[in-house]
């Protein structure tokens, strides 16, 4: 498994912070490296303002059997792949998808980093300046090897596998989400942990003409409590001081504290939008429309207002763009072309 993650507004930052732009990275990158750790990964690159991002799973369950979950292939007993097996890969894909989760979380919980939304420069450079990441995951194969010459080797892996979780967390912006998880992927996540995401979109990428499903998992970091006087949750604590995934849990999904306190979506949110996005892949756009217009305004923050759904207004805005009197294309087979990286 393969996690792309990367700093947003991070040139506007930089410019502002400049020498201090260092500890700012490695504040960062102290939460990440720590909950991809505690979560049975590992850090493989750090890429300035991006981290790639690696979970291996175990040495019996091999490429053909990942593969097979990915794609969903059937055998005569139903899925080509022993229970066993499966039960290893949906154990790593979730704990891949609940250290982001944790990570959007922890952004918020650290003082440390709370200290630079309350920098004077960055807010004149930014109004109402916060950290946020972007997130992409995705499965595949890869080959891991040394890169490089006998002036500077890194181990690393070369893959285009790897290049589809840059692209996923590129394409989060798009859609206004963190979070981006390729179909394979979210075919990996254990039964459980998937009923709680969501498809956001069909798309082929550049260089392929396989459509993909595009899933996201909706956070919403203001419902998130903060007890500022807990002496845990100080600008001189590391993270390990307040960080919850040391614990083990059953579900994580269902027990992690930062999990459940972050979550974003509800069952009756999660029913209305699947039905709009079936009518909008079936071709019936007048329906997505009507349901996608609903659900964007249906998701509120903890104080009551209106959480802005922003997977609702992309696939709006793409009907209006791409639709033919309000109707899906004569050549619509479910899926579009994303032209943007």
């Amino acid at each position: 498994i393969f996690g792309f993650c990367d700093i947003r507004q991070f040139t506007d930052a930089t410019e502002v912070l400049q020498e201090g732009v260092m500890e700012f990275v490695n504040s960062i990158a102290q939460i990440v490296h720590m909950e991809v750790a505690l979560h049975g990964g590992s850090a493989n690159k750090n890429i300035g303002d991006a981290f790639l991002l690696v979970w291996k799973f175990p040495g019996e369950c091999t490429l053909h059997d990942v593969t097979a979950l990915a794609n969903q292939q059937a055998g005569p007993d139903g899925l080509a792949i022993q229970k066993d097996k499966m039960k290893k890969i949906c154990a790593v894909a979730d704990k891949a998808l609940a250290t982001f989760v944790v990570i959007i979380a922890m952004l918020k919980k650290s003082a440390r980093l709370r200290s630079y939304s309350q920098n004077p420069n960055l807010n004149q450079r930014i109004p109402n300046y916060a950290i946020k990441m972007g997130f992409g995951l995705h499965v595949g194969w890869a080959i891991e090897g040394a890169i490089g010459s006998e002036y500077k080797v890194d181990a690393s892996y070369l893959s285009p596998n790897v290049n589809m979780a840059a692209r996923l967390e590129a394409a989060t912006k798009q859609f206004g989400t963190s979070l981006l998880l390729s179909e394979a992927f979210a075919n990996i996540l254990s039964t459980k942990t998937r009923a709680k995401c969501r498809q956001i979109d069909c798309v082929t990428v550049k260089g392929s003409v396989q459509p993909m499903g595009l899933f996201t998992y909706d956070t919403d970091v203001e419902r998130l409590p903060l007890d500022l006087q807990d002496p845990r949750i100080s600008v001189d604590n590391d993270p390990e001081a307040f960080t919850e995934s040391h614990k083990q849990y059953k579900n994580e999904f269902e027990e992690h504290p930062d999990i459940v306190k972050t979550r974003g979506w509800d069952p009756e949110f999660l029913a209305q939008w699947r039905e709009g996005f079936l009518s909008y892949k079936k071709g019936d756009w007048q329906t997505a429309r009507e349901v996608f217009t609903m659900c964007k305004t249906m998701r509120r923050t903890v104080t009551g207002e209106v959480l802005l759904d922003g997977p609702s207004e992309t696939l709006l805005k793409v009907m209006e763009k791409e639709g033919d009197n309000g109707k899906a294309p004569s050549d619509w087979r479910g899926y579009r072309e994303l032209t943007e990286k």
